[in-house]
């Protein structure tokens, strides 16, 4: 058996790695017999300064004067290179007083020299750079000459006697040992390079061995098995491919089983499921289609079955008098049966779109007693290639599912409904203001002053209309939007009653109200929004205002029950019909004839018709509930039962 990728991409990685472990290894060994012994060599070069140092000060020779006897010492030890390398003798101010390898006086200050500058700081300088006086790299250690008989008792530095030694001569010297050691690597490696092949052939095979198991499998082989000895991870994988194989057979059983009750779970679905097969024949139906249909969508054959036969016991379509049945001989409505049927009353982009696995939606409606159902019929082909008796030839069928939307198609109505009152609502104050702009613009300010005023005033009280139908309609989506939160917390209602008393006092003098606000001990603080709960009286109080004619009076009462703290507030005002009670919470709804009729209330200011519906989300938003309660000609009560909490 040939050798496979994974064979050799396990090589390559053994060895890669192998190679690189013993390159580090050889690197940091080599490495660090060098820097040990640059190390002795430095300390050789630190002893040999030293000794010329002593020389030195022991003949008082380190001064300007004895420069040529300082130039004599250092060419004769310095012709001792093996020993003593390359000696320099340095002047406090950097002038160069001696050199065994050049002529001190051609020679420039050494002033800047780092190992000179920390030997005249410290007494002791290293560096290894490149000399341009000799042009080559060298490693220097410079020792301070001090004047031991200075005054004062302090030693006086008089200069500093420099030892170098050419780097290539230490490299030399360490380049057997790295020769030797490079010699042992390239044996290492060859060694890496047999063992990463040997363990790329042992690691390889049990996989290989897998691997074919697992292609048989694949092929629908269920005999193919694998073995490999041991307790590793290949072991465990192989055993496990064994007991796959095993239980494969186990589970297609299983998955039969499980084929033959997809249709009993359909039969559970609240969605209405209708297959048909390539022939027109109805394949399978549940009960949720047969109850979202009305009866009379299903025709009974002749010489079939009739609808009264068709029913079991429960009053329930017997679903499999349908099955093997001609949609077009069960089916009686027109759209359903041209979604079913393949070639069938569809129109023909319909079938297109159905031929490329397009998924088709059709509206469909279904009056019954209690008002019009509709439904959205989803279309889209479906694989029957076991549940038909010609090989799988043709046998594409189509799948019908029916789900009941009339609660979204009532939603959407309501939402579309609200769009077009806030248009209008919104367009009338608008259309007024720009007619009022339009006209002051041709009018002489000067000598049509009072008209000029008149339609400042007109702008004015649309402007605050439309400030006021904003701020509404901002408050109505806050309390609609379902990421916004509202955090409870202790409020002294007390002190809210006076608060909303003190926004509408100056409303209630100027209309000639009596105002009635109390709260008993027992209910004096409880645990709610703030923010909500002044939401909702403030629309209260407002609306009783309103519609309360000169004289009568506008309460906020407060008293607590069993489980909840009611907050009344009662208006003496012109009342609503009982007829229009279920609809005052809606959006823009306003009772026109119970509160404009009636003579003294001629001049109210017209609401935006979002004040209750404001009041029945932010209700809803604290957990609360709310009631209403009104008399045409008596007054209204509107009452907020906000349940305690610990």
């Amino acid at each position: 058996m040939r050798p496979g990728r994974f064979f050799w991409k396990l090589f390559a990685g053994n060895a890669v790695l192998m190679a690189v472990i013993l390159g580090v290894s050889i690197w940091v060994i080599v490495g660090s017999i060098e820097r040990a012994h640059i190390q002795d060599i430095g300390e050789q070069l630190k002893q040999t300064a030293e000794h010329i140092r002593d020389r030195i000060q022991q003949k008082n020779t380190f001064s300007f004067e004895r420069r040529a006897a300082l130039q004599a010492l250092a060419s004769d030890l310095g012709g001792m290179d093996a020993v003593y390398g390359r000696i320099t003798m340095i002047a406090a101010d950097g002038t160069v007083w001696a050199d065994s390898d050049a002529t001190a006086s051609e020679m420039e200050s050494h002033a800047n020299r780092p190992e000179v500058i920390q030997a005249m700081k410290t007494g002791y300088g290293l560096s290894r750079r490149w000399s341009a006086t000799v042009k080559r790299e060298l490693m220097y250690v410079a020792l301070r000459v001090d004047d031991e008989t200075a005054e004062g008792g302090k030693p006086r530095p008089l200069g500093v006697v420099r030892v170098s030694m050419p780097v290539f001569r230490i490299a030399e010297q360490t380049g057997t040992t790295r020769d030797l050691i490079w010699r042992i690597a390239g044996l290492g490696l060859v060694a890496a390079l047999l063992s990463a092949l040997g363990l790329a052939y042992v690691w390889s095979m049990p996989i290989r061995r897998i691997t074919e198991a697992a292609r048989s499998l694949s092929e629908g082989d269920l005999s193919a098995r694998t073995t490999v000895r041991g307790s590793d991870e290949i072991a465990q994988m192989a055993k496990s491919l064994n007991q796959m194989r095993e239980s494969l057979a186990t589970q297609l059983h299983t998955i039969d089983q499980q084929r033959h009750h997809l249709e009993h779970f359909i039969q559970t679905l609240s969605e209405g499921v209708i297959i048909a097969g390539p022939d027109g024949r109805i394949v399978l139906i549940n009960q949720a289609a047969c109850r979202l249909l009305r009866p009379s969508d299903f025709d009974a054959p002749q010489k079939a079955p009739t609808l009264k036969s068709d029913l079991s016991k429960s009053g329930m379509l017997n679903i499999q008098q349908f099955i093997g049945r001609r949609v077009d001989d069960c089916i009686a409505n027109t759209e359903l049966r041209g979604l079913l049927v393949r070639g069938g009353s569809a129109d023909e982009s319909t079938l297109d779109e159905a031929a490329q696995g397009v998924v088709r939606e059709l509206p469909l409606h279904v009056d019954r007693s209690g008002g019009t159902v509709h439904l959205l019929a989803r279309a889209s082909d479906i694989d029957l290639s076991d549940t038909t008796a010609n090989g799988g030839v043709g046998s594409t069928g189509r799948l019908v599912v029916l789900t009941d939307v009339t609660e979204l198609t009532r939603t959407i109505r309501m939402k579309t409904d609200f769009v077009a009152n806030a248009s209008h609502e919104l367009r009338t104050p608008l259309s007024t203001i720009r007619a009022s702009v339009e006209t002051l613009q041709h009018l002489d300010l000067v000598s049509d002053s009072e008209s000029a005023h008149h339609f400042m005033e007109v702008i004015e009280r649309h402007t605050g209309r439309l400030e006021e139908l904003v701020g509404d309609l901002l408050d109505l989506s806050r309390l609609e939007s379902s990421g916004t939160s509202f955090p409870s917390e202790r409020i002294n209602l007390v002190e809210l009653v006076d608060e909303v008393y003190g926004r509408f006092a100056h409303s209630i003098k100027c209309k000639g109200l009596r105002w009635e606000g109390t709260c008993p001990e027992s209910c004096e603080t409880i645990r709610t929004n703030g923010r909500l709960l002044r939401l909702v009286l403030d629309n209260l109080v407002s609306n009783a205002i309103k519609f309360t004619e000169a004289g009568g009076r506008v309460s906020v009462n407060c008293e607590r029950n069993a489980d909840a703290i009611v907050v009344a507030v009662r208006d003496e005002g012109c009342g609503i019909p009982k007829a229009e009670l279920d609809r005052v919470f809606e959006r823009f709804y306003q009772v026109e004839a119970a509160r404009s009729d009636t003579n003294t209330l001629v001049g109210v200011k017209r609401g935006t018709g979002l004040g209750l519906s404001i009041v029945r989300h932010a209700v809803a938003a604290m957990n609360a509930t709310v009631e209403l309660e009104s008399e045409v000609g008596v007054g209204t009560t509107v009452s907020v039962h906000i349940p305690i909490r610990a």
